[in-house]
């Protein structure tokens, strides 16, 4: 079966958004997730939950602010849609692109402008992009985007920020500064972690021979010490003391090396040294490891988990472990001392 592709072919490429990779880190910063903000706007609570996936209201009316000072200003773009006008008190009919309306409506969010340029320190005005003073600021290039959810007088309404790369920059920063991270919902995700207590190097020839009462030599390994393990990839030791685990360490991030690219993989139909693929595949190396048990913790408790950390972990039985080859129970074995080194006598086994 040959399952590579063409490597010009590229699904629905026509209708994929396109994202510059200049703006990709600020893009993120911008959309990461935060609590609500919470004040007052014209006399009413306001609420603005960061990162809204609503789809923005086709009836929004665009406005170009100036955030700085004149001359040095940067663009913002602001959609803010139709039925907030009159929450604000600002009738729908008036033209508020012209400086009359323009100046109204500044007037009517004038009670939230002031405390965010007093926060930032800087200004934040309404501008006529009628006004050929401001032809430079109102061709500024908004590649950025950020869109929120406003709740103001009763009203929940999706509210659209495009912004020039300053001041998306600037406004990414004042959120890290500002706006608190959120608790993500995955931190009540619960997670398991193997608790191995050794290992052994097996061909698959070998594994097949073992039957119960056999007893495998186990790999060198610290006394009274544990290895941690979270799907392969999250790594620490630990002391033992009955079901009572001291790590030893921070958990760290481990990478285990492909042995070849997927575009390098060789083809596996003979061996080179023509032997058939059968006896080759016999002689392929495994890894038997001995599970002791394991630990239950959410993602929250996993972060928080550090040198000297105490867990409780559920071991199967007094020098019980599970025997594990790449992740599945292929058996039940049992912990035995060789001389001054580990062992474990296979108890039952199962190679289908």
């Amino acid at each position: 079966m040959n399952c590579r592709q063409d490597s010009s072919w590229t699904p629905f490429v026509e209708q994929l958004p396109s994202v510059d990779r200049r703006w990709l880190d600020v893009h993120n910063r911008l959309h990461r997730n935060r609590e609500a903000w919470h004040g007052e706007c014209a006399g009413q609570a306001i609420g603005v939950h960061w990162c809204s996936v609503a789809e923005p209201d086709a009836t929004a009316i665009e406005l170009l602010l100036g955030l700085g000072e004149e001359g040095d200003a940067s663009a913002i773009r602001l959609h803010l849609p139709t039925p907030a006008l009159h929450v604000l008190g600002v009738p729908v009919a008036l033209d508020v692109q012209t400086l009359p309306g323009a100046m109204l409506l500044e007037l009517a969010l004038l009670s939230l402008i002031e405390p965010l340029e007093h926060l930032t320190g800087q200004t934040l005005h309404l501008i006529d992009r009628t006004d050929p003073t401001h032809a430079v600021l109102a061709a500024q290039p908004c590649p950025l985007h950020l869109a929120t959810r406003v709740e103001l007088g009763g009203s929940s309404m999706p509210v659209a920020l495009h912004l020039s790369a300053k001041a998306g920059e600037q406004i990414a920063q004042w959120l890290d500064q500002h706006a608190l991270p959120a608790p993500h919902a995955l931190t009540d995700l619960r997670l398991w972690l193997a608790v191995e207590a050794g290992e052994a190097e097996l061909s698959v020839d070998e594994l097949y021979s073992l039957n119960p009462g056999d007893v495998v030599m186990l790999d060198p390994w610290p006394t009274a010490q544990v290895r941690l393990l979270l799907n392969q990839r999250l790594y620490a030791r630990a002391g033992q003391d009955g079901t009572t685990l001291k790590l030893l360490e921070t958990p760290m991030c481990v990478n285990f090396p492909k042995e070849f690219s997927v575009s390098e993989a060789p083809t596996m139909n003979e061996a080179p040294d023509g032997r058939s693929l059968d006896s080759c595949l016999d002689e392929l190396p495994l890894k038997l490891v001995c599970q002791a048990g394991s630990v239950e913790l959410t993602l929250a408790q996993l972060r928080e988990l550090g040198e000297g950390s105490l867990l409780s972990f559920t071991e199967q039985r007094q020098d019980s472990v599970d025997l594990m080859v790449n992740g599945r129970r292929v058996g039940q074995g049992q912990l035995v001392k060789i001389g001054p080194g580990l062992g474990v006598r296979v108890l039952s086994i199962t190679t289908s």
